[in-house]
């Protein structure tokens, strides 16, 4: 794959302490206490899932029209961000630990744009293999599958939903998936997407996720970057197929 080029990477400097602090909201979902009243939310969970899947779309849209965040949606990002963490009390040793937690720190949504001239060749795939719904692992692998919906609804005409599934952790090992409360599974085959795939954890909670929820449905995985030894392992041999970007 082609190096990040310096523009990409400065955008990434720009944004990153408002991604720790959605990373940080994620987290907070997994641990939220349903007796604890929230003054001006009625949901407060519900709310969160709501507010990862607005940014994740209008990042996609942001890519997909200037090929970059623009000033504008980091702007409402961090914004939107103060305000819901104060509300939450997310802390600055919150959203530390919500950084420190990632499991590949050198990854990132960012990632997508060495690869973004072959998202029209998968979506393609992904239409003519009959993907139902689309699945993705909070929070960098939101923004990828909301750029694939994109080009799908744009290119073929075939609007997807879309979720985003954040994860409960022991360590910075997710053990278990959690979803929007009300969210059912659209068909019988699920893409699940995901920034990077270095090793099997997040992908088995995944799909355990999604079989506890539908046994007999086909699931697929696509991701940015996956290593030599997970490729090899036999591990990708459980999905129904692997959608991968040339390097």
């Amino acid at each position: 794959m082609n190096e990040i080029n310096l523009g990409i990477y400065n955008e990434m400097l720009r944004y990153e302490r408002d991604m720790d602090k959605l990373r940080a909201l994620a987290l907070w979902i997994t641990t939220y206490d349903y007796q604890r009243v929230i003054p001006g939310l009625i949901n407060p969970r519900e709310y969160v899932f709501t507010l990862i899947k607005h940014y994740s779309e209008k990042f996609a849209e942001d890519i997909l029209e200037f090929g970059r965040i623009s000033a504008n949606t980091i702007d409402l990002f961090h914004s939107s961000l103060f305000s819901i963490n104060k509300l939450l009390g997310i802390t600055e040793e919150d959203i530390q630990r919500a950084s420190e937690l990632q499991r590949y720190r050198n990854s990132g949504f960012w990632e997508m744009r060495r690869v973004i001239g072959q998202f029209s060749d998968v979506a393609e795939e992904v239409v003519n293999d009959g993907v139902t719904h689309i699945i993705t692992a909070a929070v960098s692998g939101c923004i990828i599958g909301e750029y694939l919906g994109k080009i799908l609804a744009i290119k073929f005409n075939k609007p997807y939903p879309i979720d985003h599934m954040v994860f409960t952790r022991q360590g910075i090992n997710p053990v278990k998936g959690l979803l929007p409360e009300k969210l059912q599974l659209q068909g019988d085959h699920i893409l699940i997407v995901d920034d990077a795939v270095m090793e099997t954890r997040t992908a088995v909670v995944m799909l355990e996720t999604i079989w506890e929820m539908a046994p007999d449905d086909k699931v697929s995985l696509l991701t940015v970057d996956i290593d030599p030894d997970t490729r090899q392992s036999g591990f990708l041999d459980r999905f129904y197929k692997v959608y991968l970007f040339e390097e």
